[in-house]
């Protein structure tokens, strides 16, 4: 710095000495200004960093007495011609009585991540899911459903709870209704052909109340138990929702084993790894030993969860606990979007307070010099050639500084939207992952299950 200053002395001091005799001698004061004085700030943390001047938070109009006393204690006069190298330490040394103190924008960004879902109840689980939820019901009719349960029919109880859940899904989920075990003696059925009763009876689609209601009521347990062919026509009943764009979710309610010979386990297993990637969860209904094992093992090979329900109370807490797991998903869902939004309004309401406080100091110091500058060369005090050259500093000055403002914004503006953007894709990435087949560990984490 002392090498700069007696380089700048050795400059300027024959050209001082020029105007040491007139009345206005302020040498000392100019080369002390001109010291402290920085390079002209050419980014946008050098402006933030430059020493806000004595004139700054002045207003010409209002405070032009005490704004020229202070440029001529500091300024020499120009009143003959000066090389440029002069006038560009003279407009250093003026600009820095006029700096303002502009706004620091990097505190503005700041990013945001999101919270991934879990339930509060069950630990270690989260239960994350695609936008398009498709839930099936797979209602077991066989004629062990119509064994009473304090006084009424099991398949009775099943089909108020599966009424109830169903109601009180997502608005936008999509739901069916397959049956199974619906033909039998009592409908002149032979064991084949009860064997083969399963049928789809509403197909999946948006949730119609009576249509629904209607159809679930229109069977009574009278068959045998063909779980394993039901799991197999499920598969045909999603075939419009991939697993890849869907979260598909089965519910088996059984009482019981299969009883047509078939392997229920590696039907679920199969139906799992397709291309349609259920989770396949068993709600045993008043169940034995032997029949909770067989319906424990589907679940499991279905990456799903069981459980059981001895009567209508529980069964109806089983369906809740599944209802408050879509309530709170939704919610999530919502939160987090609304957050994501709330946190990218905000700072989009930082940047433009800092664009308007720029702006502001901008003009300000523009106008000031302006004025100055003008009343300097109106009075004498200045020369027409430095005048013009003070001039197209000022304009150009006044331009760089709007410029850094604008870019400045923008890199702001695209870091936001940039934030905002990946946050939605994350959530979206976790629904994929939710239903994925990679391993075992997204298995176990976000695997559906009810307890």
């Amino acid at each position: 710095m002392e090498k700069k200053i007696n380089t700048i002395l050795s400059v300027l001091l024959p050209t001082l000495f020029l105007f040491a005799c007139t009345s206005n001698d302020n040498t000392e004061q100019f080369l002390q200004l001109l010291e402290k004085a920085p390079s002209e700030p050419e980014t946008i943390d050098e402006i933030i960093q430059h020493p806000k001047g004595m004139l700054a938070d002045m207003t010409y109009e209002q405070d032009m007495d005490e704004i020229m006393e202070v440029i001529k204690t500091h300024m020499p006069p120009i009143k003959k011609e000066v090389d440029a190298e002069y006038l560009e330490d003279w407009w250093r040394a003026y600009h820095s009585l006029f700096a303002e103190d502009y706004p620091d924008p990097s505190p503005i960004f700041t990013e945001k991540t999101f919270e991934p879902f879990h339930h509060p109840g069950i630990e270690e689980e989260r239960y994350i899911f695609k936008e398009q939820i498709n839930v099936l019901v797979l209602l077991d009719v066989s004629g062990s459903m119509g064994t009473e349960v304090d006084g009424k029919p099991m398949i009775d109880i099943a089909k108020s709870s599966i009424q109830e859940f169903i109601s009180q899904l997502p608005e936008d989920a999509n739901v069916g209704l397959r049956v199974y075990g619906h033909e039998g003696a009592k409908t002149g059925a032979t064991v084949e052909e009860s064997c083969r009763s399963t049928e789809l009876v509403y197909r999946i689609q948006p949730f119609e109340k009576e249509v629904f209601r209607s159809e679930l009521e229109r069977y009574q347990p009278v068959g045998y138990t063909p779980l394993a062919l039901s799991l197999e026509e499920a598969r045909e009943d999603f075939k419009e929702y991939p697993g890849e764009a869907n979260t598909n979710l089965i519910y088996v309610v059984s009482d019981g084993l299969e009883t047509c010979g078939k392997d229920p386990v590696a039907t679920a297993e199969f139906l799992s790894n397709s291309n349609i990637q259920p989770i396949i969860n068993v709600i045993g209904f008043n169940v034995d030993n032997q029949s909770q094992v067989q319906l424990q093992e589907i679940s499991e090979a279905g990456k799903g969860t069981y459980t059981s329900a001895g009567d209508e109370e529980e069964l109806n807490e089983v369906f809740h606990q599944a209802e408050e797991i879509f309530r709170l998903w939704k919610n999530w869902q919502s939160r987090t979007k609304e957050e994501a939004a709330s946190h990218r309004d905000e700072q989009y309401k930082l940047v433009n307070e800092f664009n308007d406080k720029w702006r502001e100091a901008n003009d300000n110091e523009r106008i000031n010099i302006f004025y100055a500058i003008n009343e300097l060369r109106s009075s004498g005090y200045i020369t027409d050639e430095a005048h013009s050259f003070f001039a197209t500093k000022r304009s150009d000055r006044f331009e760089h500084y709007s410029l850094l403002k604008e870019n400045q914004s923008t890199d702001l503006i695209e870091k936001i939207n940039k934030n905002y953007l990946e946050i939605i894709e994350e959530v979206d990435e976790s629904f994929k992952q939710n239903t994925g087949r990679g391993s075992k560990q997204i298995e176990d984490e976000y695997s559906l299950e009810v307890r």
